[in-house]
């Protein structure tokens, strides 16, 4: 369900309780929406859009509170629908199946958040709307480009948990270390302690070479690294999705423009979160408010890196300004899911390049075996 919607009358995303007072009805008075009269609910149809695909169509779905409490347990919301009945949203949209609630996965509220990091970020955004160095119009049509995006470089989602789980697999066996990571020959088969598993899944990793050099950058394939992808997985069978390959360039201007912002947004001498020191692959959520700042920077500046990092140092150095408003937006950071979507796209080009399908496990087992026959032959021959 979309939280929040854009006005094309007020020229910014309100939720529906700002929409309401921006047209002078209180919905305190009214939490049920019984008394919004006819003209007002004609009104959302044509002046509020979808803000990520531009749907038309909006009617008002009141909030809901618990029987028993009292207390809010549903935000009242936006809902889109044709006059037949239909759903208007384009299907690549964030917001096409409005029964899922799309949050902090896709979206930073610069509002709510109350971390120091996103306070920081969300002082900057208020500077950067009063200064006119960007608008919310602006943080529209970045989503209106990230949908034309992913239109535009759809590609059926074909990769399933099983190959997610394969190619950690086949991670796992390169990471033998130390004393065991020679290439094996028959002489290392006299030591008593020779370690004939890690032997096995070495050779095994340097005869299917061929498939970690598809590997992206930054991509790992680890039980941890796989859990967000494998819920993608499950909420997008069957359907298209982006193919994150078209965006690499975009992406890697985002985090390096994020990795120079996050060294200058605290002053020195104040305590700055662990995200400042750490690489934006291992971000996280934590990371979001400032990716999604950095992509408006370049976005508005047609993503030139050069010109994105001047246009940081303007507004960093502008004067603060008093608690406002003009921060209050809910921005898309259009790479929310980019790490989780390259391990994906590489699961799909291992996928392409494997010869064997089988269990890791099991092609390991043969190798230990062909091996260890290899030793056995050499000592005969001794």
């Amino acid at each position: 369900m979309p939280v929040t919607a854009y006005s094309k009358e007020a020229r910014r995303e309100l939720d529906l309780e700002q929409w309401l007072a921006q047209n002078r009805y209180q919905s305190n008075d009214d939490p049920e929406l019984m008394g919004v009269p006819s003209k007002l609910r004609a009104k959302a149809t044509y002046d509020i859009e979808c803000s990520c695909c531009g749907a038309q169509g909006a009617t008002l779905v009141r909030g809901a509170r618990s029987k028993g409490t009292g207390k809010a347990i549903a935000q009242g919301h936006f809902r889109f629908r044709t006059a037949d009945g239909a759903n208007p949203h384009n299907p690549l949209c964030d917001f096409f199946d409005e029964q899922r609630v799309r949050g902090s996965e896709y979206l930073t509220n610069f509002a709510s958040d109350k971390s120091a990091l996103t306070k920081a970020i969300r002082d900057l955004v208020c500077r950067g709307i009063t200064g006119g160095l960007f608008s919310q119009t602006d943080m529209r049509a970045m989503r209106q480009w990230f949908l034309h995006e992913k239109t535009a470089h759809a590609i059926p989602l074909d990769v399933t948990a099983e190959l997610l789980q394969w190619c950690v697999d086949m991670y796992a066996a390169r990471s033998v270390v130390g004393a065991d990571s020679l290439p094996f020959i028959p002489e290392h088969g006299l030591l008593p302690q020779f370690n004939w598993d890690a032997a096995a899944k070495l050779e095994w990793a340097r005869r299917n070479e061929q498939l970690f050099v598809v590997v992206e950058r930054w991509v790992y394939f680890q039980r941890k690294s796989i859990e967000r992808p494998l819920r993608l997985i499950a909420q997008h069978a069957g359907q298209v999705v982006l193919d994150p390959s078209s965006l690499r360039g975009k992406y890697e201007a985002t985090w390096k423009l994020s990795v120079f912002a996050a060294s200058y947004l605290f002053e020195a001498g104040m305590r700055s979160p662990a995200i400042v020191r750490q690489h934006p692959s291992i971000w996280g959520a934590a990371g979001h408010a400032l990716l999604a700042l950095s992509a408006l920077l370049l976005f508005v500046c047609d993503w030139d890196l050069q010109r994105a990092s001047g246009l940081y140092c303007r507004l960093k150095t502008m004067p603060p300004l008093p608690e406002g408003l003009d921060g209050n937006l809910i921005g898309l950071n259009p790479f929310h899911d980019y790490p989780a979507w390259q391990v994906i796209n590489s699961a799909r080009h291992i996928a392409a390049k494997r010869m064997d399908e089988r269990p890791v496990s099991i092609q390991i087992a043969e190798v230990k075996s062909e091996i260890q026959e290899q030793y056995q032959e050499w000592a005969r021959r001794r």
